[in-house]
């Protein structure tokens, strides 16, 4: 009999662990989510920045390469008028 009791008492403290376990691997896991909504959110805010600054450079890709242009030109024209 005390055996039963005694196999008993371990059971529900077995149980009691397996719950507390549970508990802590719902709230490790709700933390987690939080932390991945949390990361989501600043990925889609760098790529957007991303986005931006890629814009940004494209315009100043197309001014350089319209100055270089403008630059020739008139280094053309100089050269012309240099040589008459």
């Amino acid at each position: 009999m005390e055996a039963i009791k005694k196999k008993m008492q371990m059971l529900k403290l077995d149980k009691e662990n397996a719950i507390d376990q549970a508990e802590q691997a719902k709230s490790d896991k709700k933390a987690a989510e939080e932390k991945c909504k949390q990361v989501e959110g600043e990925l889609t805010h760098l790529q957007k920045k991303l986005k931006g600054t890629e814009d940004e450079l494209d315009r100043y890709s197309e001014n350089l390469q319209d100055a270089q242009e403008k630059l020739e030109l008139m280094e053309k024209r100089a050269s012309e008028v240099r040589a008459q």
